[in-house]
């Protein structure tokens, strides 16, 4: 049998938080793919003795039958992060990948990637394209995408992401430390293990923006989830930086462009000024011109 013929298990991990009643389309969209070797590993991430607890279990009850199903429960509410990790350790297949509770995947996603992974043995994960509220996102870029991922210009859902298991455990899984931007953060330890990503440009994930309860609201919470992003992977940002020079003050304009777009969304304009004024005094120019382009550009397209 060559390498191409083979049809590995894939186990789709879905963490689920408060989410009982969206949880079922998620379920049976990885049941209704045109790839049948799947497992699906959904990890129950509500506290015990709640009702988010009972109506999950109710949910599961539905797929008590169904053997390619595997229901975990957490001890205690802990986050996404630790959740996918749980995932990859019950999941029984060769290759893992992810979904959220409240979106789904299209049907020949986990088909077409596997094929990719197959045929491209150079790289050990793929990611795909997405339907967000209506607008598709079809992705091209390959490689080692730090650079692009750290600094904005290529965002990469949990969803769109699947990967040899081997990969997802020797490069240390998802950062259970943090909160938000919890995708970024896995891919990052991946790329620093020295692989790459493959891609198809294709949507074939659906995204609910439906529901953003489990979204942090406060501006100066999001601004911390920021600059522990930042700091915890500081050792790429240099690197970045050595590749290209300038790539390290993109990062950070970046970055501190949304926290300060965030602190005057939330009328937060303390801690908005408190950012303005620390950026310009480490790159004034740069900075405000950033501001500017953005600016324009949310003018432009309406």
């Amino acid at each position: 049998m060559s390498n191409l013929d083979r049809k590995p298990l894939v186990s789709v991990i879905i963490p689920t938080y408060k989410r009982s009643e969206m949880l079922p389309r998620a379920i049976d969209s990885v049941l209704c793919q045109t790839y049948a070797n799947v497992q699906i590993v959904v990890v129950d991430d509500n506290n015990p003795d709640t009702e988010w607890r009972k109506t999950t279990e109710s949910t599961m009850k539905k797929y008590g039958e169904e053997s390619r199903v595997k229901y975990v429960c957490h001890e205690k509410n802990k986050n996404g992060a630790a959740a996918r990790n749980t995932g990859i350790r019950e999941a029984d297949g060769e290759i893992v990948c992810f979904l959220d509770d409240d979106d789904w995947f299209y049907t020949e996603k986990i088909e077409m990637q596997v094929e990719y992974l197959l045929s491209h043995p150079e790289y050990r994960a793929v990611y795909c394209g997405w339907d967000r509220a209506g607008k598709k996102v079809v992705p091209t870029r390959t490689g080692n995408l730090s650079y692009n991922i750290l600094s904005g210009d290529n965002i990469i859902y949990t969803n769109a992401i699947m990967m040899w298991k081997e990969n997802a455990l020797a490069c240390g899984g998802w950062d259970e430390t943090f909160k938000r931007h919890q995708e970024a953060a896995f891919l990052l330890r991946y790329f620093r293990s020295g692989e790459e990503i493959g891609v198809i440009s294709k949507s074939l994930v659906g995204i609910d923006i439906s529901d953003r309860s489990n979204m942090a609201a406060n501006s100066d919470i999001n601004q911390q989830h920021v600059e522990h992003y930042l700091a915890s992977y500081s050792d790429i940002i240099e690197a970045c930086e050595v590749q290209r020079k300038g790539a390290k003050r993109d990062i950070l304009s970046h970055r501190y462009r949304g926290v300060l777009l965030a602190h005057i969304k939330s009328k937060n304009y303390k801690s908005a000024a408190r950012v303005y004024f620390n950026m310009l005094k480490k790159m004034p120019i740069k900075f405000n011109t950033d501001i500017i382009r953005y600016a324009l550009k949310r003018v432009h397209h309406g």
